[in-house]
């Protein structure tokens, strides 16, 4: 069974187990025969006395009952619980031990403080809590906060009235997320092909390509003989033991040939990559979260506009212009062709307006945080020069330029190591993903389009409810006198038309609020997804078929013909020089040959990079239909209070009677 299975199937609540009710207990008391006939017996005195054996009586039974999972069950509870459970991490309705610390901390109460609550919630021997314990340790949390004692009792007593717990700083908490039911055993190793989402850092065997040689443009299908395979083996073997080398030379023959060939490839640039591609969590628990936003314009006839770029990670705001954003996506399509690199929003020269300077900063916005997100990318010079340069970045352009050469030339990588990341069904994968990402994309288009139709009508509906509120209120002036002398309900009315102008103002604004909130997220994340699979779709269909061309067939079959010349030629008198002659050309070709053997292997390996990556991105829409839906959650609350506040108040206007 897999991790998700068991995160699925696992459950504390049994078919037959009855968790919220009390258990059956049978209470024996011990009765005398003649309670009566007891000397100095006053039923008078005795009534006057407190009942306090019962109710102890009553108290243990109710606390022996109450647990930490169910003594706020079905309790309506304050918003920041929810907040506070997003922000703890939970996979599959479990909180780990370590997240419920971090959130406890934030009441600044002490470590003290997280060993008692723990003593109370947290079962013996339990590495996570689930949501009911959760809510239940931030209760006491609020309880201690009011100097009030910790007990579930207390909390089954203030179930209803519950103090608010304060927690400073949750909103900008970040609490890795890790998997509770893994957390205290031992990873195991996995292949590539079981689990995609994470790479083992030591694989267990090598997947060499097979040996059979096609088409020249059928790179899928090219590998050398056994010879070359064995010798890569044990150049890597022995090249891994010595870490601090910048490079290694790894020697490598030719079938039936004795000629050395020398491949110089830089250790550290593959430890790296092998880092990027096995340490899934720590990329997910490290994105930057870069802000886009109008800075100002210039100019009369032809304006510039001028956008401010803010890395919350690295603390650092510069100024650039959307041709600087342009350079910077050219620049990375020839450094990286075999990776996501997400379109940007199109040019325009005239009639740069507000609506349309809007749309393109989001475009941008979306743009550079898929870049700053991406776990190569990221990381890329030109990357963290165009984040961080404080000069006028064409400037810098003019005085810089940038190594354009693709990523495998200038990584210069140990194709050897990254073979075995390659999964064995590669090209099944593609096949798939290149069959369904027309459909999700056209899906999401159509998501898109009706996410920001619904959110339009909240704006209208805000817009008219505004209006609503101008019309009472000019109601409310042309009705302020009645024609009827004396009458005091009429001015009740008059009343409560300000009420309700004043109310469903603030709904108006609750709706607003909402509007800009899905805008800004679950549309922009939506957007998001969108754009990073248009991406890897023309990453596969334009850079991929056209930049992976090779000619490695085409060389073994020289080098087996020259070969062969060689071996019938090598000895007779008078052809010494075209052996050497062909020794050369061989030694040419090899090398030829293995450069586009290596550059296929590393190709191969930035395509399932590339696919995990793609893969990766369903946590961010699991992610954002969380984060949406709670959202939803508190806008609505706020809504509910509105209308119930509006409620208390119309309580006061007049009655039929009233009128009589």
């Amino acid at each position: 069974m897999s991790m998700s299975d068991d995160l699925i199937n696992s459950s504390f609540l049994q078919p037959n187990d009855n968790y919220f009710l009390p258990k059956s207990r049978t209470i024996s008391f011990a009765v005398e025969e003649d309670p009566w006939s007891a000397s100095g017996f006053d039923p008078v005195d005795t009534i006057r006395q407190p009942l306090t054996h019962s109710q102890a009586l009553d108290d243990e039974m109710i606390t022996e009952d109450i647990t930490a999972a169910n003594v706020l069950v079905g309790v309506d509870l304050p918003e920041i619980f929810d907040t506070a459970y997003i922000r703890a991490r939970p996979i599959g309705d479990r909180v780990n031990i370590e997240a419920l610390e971090v959130i406890i901390g934030l009441g600044e109460l002490g470590p003290r403080l997280f060993e008692q609550i723990s003593a109370l919630i947290v079962p013996s021997g339990a590495i996570y809590i689930t949501r009911n314990e959760f809510n239940t340790a931030l209760a006491l949390l609020g309880f201690a906060q009011k100097n009030m004692e910790l007990s579930l009792y207390k909390v089954y007593q203030h179930r209803n009235d519950l103090p608010v717990p304060s927690l400073p700083n949750l909103n900008n908490v970040s609490i890795k997320r890790t998997n509770p039911l893994t957390a205290s055993k031992t990873v195991k190793q996995q292949s590539y092909d079981v689990d995609p989402w994470r790479v083992p850092s030591t694989p267990p065997n090598r997947n060499m390509f097979p040996n059979t040689y096609e088409d020249d443009n059928n790179s899928s299908n090219i590998d050398t003989s056994s010879n070359i395979a064995n010798s890569r083996r044990s150049n890597s073997n022995q090249s891994s033991d010595n870490n601090t080398s910048m490079a290694t030379t790894v020697t490598t023959t030719v079938p039936s040939r004795t000629i050395a060939v020398d491949v110089i490839t830089d250790k550290v640039s593959t430890q790296a990559l092998v880092k990027a591609s096995t340490e899934s969590y720590q990329w997910f628990s490290d994105l930057d979260q870069i802000t886009v936003s109008i800075a100002e314009t210039e100019g009369f006839l032809f304006t510039h506009v001028y956008y401010w770029v803010q890395s919350n990670q690295r603390q650092t705001s510069v100024r650039r212009r959307y041709s600087d954003f342009y350079w910077l996506w050219e620049v990375l399509l020839k450094r990286y062709p075999f990776r996501v690199i997400p379109n940007l929003p199109p040019k325009k020269i005239s009639g740069k307006d507000q609506a349309f300077l809007k749309i393109r900063c989001q475009g941008l916005s979306r743009f550079i945080n898929c870049i700053a997100r991406h776990p190569v990318l990221r990381n890329d010079e030109v990357v963290l020069t165009f984040l961080t340069e404080q000069s006028e970045f064409l400037a810098w352009r003019r005085a810089k330029t940038p190594n354009e050469n693709e990523e495998f030339e200038r990584v210069n990588p140990q194709t050897e190591e990254l073979e075995t990341f390659i999964p064995k069904d590669l090209d099944t994968r593609i096949e798939k993903v290149h069959m369904r990402l027309p459909k999700s994309i056209e899906k999401y288009d159509i998501l898109c389009s009706i996410m920001e139709k619904m959110n339009q009508l909240n704006e209208a509906r805000a817009l008219e409810m505004k209006k609503y509120t101008n019309t009472l209120n000019e109601l409310r002036d042309t009705e302020q006198d009645c024609f009827v002398k004396g009458c005091r309900a009429c001015g009740q009315v008059i009343h409560g038309y300000e009420s309700v102008g004043s109310y469903l103002n603030q709904g108006s604004t609750i709706i607003e609020t909402e509007a800009i909130a899905t805008a800004d997220g679950v549309l922009e994340s939506l957007k998001r997804h969108r754009d990073i699979c248009i991406a890897f779709l023309e990453m596969l269909n334009n850079r991929k078929p056209k930049l992976e061309v090779n000619q490695i067939n085409t060389l073994y079959r020289k080098i087996s013909a020259n070969t062969a010349k060689v071996n019938q030629n090598r000895g007779v008198p008078g052809l010494e020089s075209e052996v050497s002659r062909l020794d050369a050309a061989i030694k040419a070709d090899t090398e030829k040959m293995i450069y586009q053997q290596r550059r296929d292997t590393y190709i191969k390996y930035c395509v399932a990079s590339e696919l995990s990556y793609l893969h990766k991105q369903q946590a961010f829409v699991s992610l954002l239909y969380q984060n949406f839906v709670h959202e939803q959650l508190q806008f609505s609350r706020k809504t509910v209070d509105n209308w119930k506040a509006l409620e208390a108040l119309l309580c006061n206007m007049p009655k039929t009677e009233d009128f009589a």
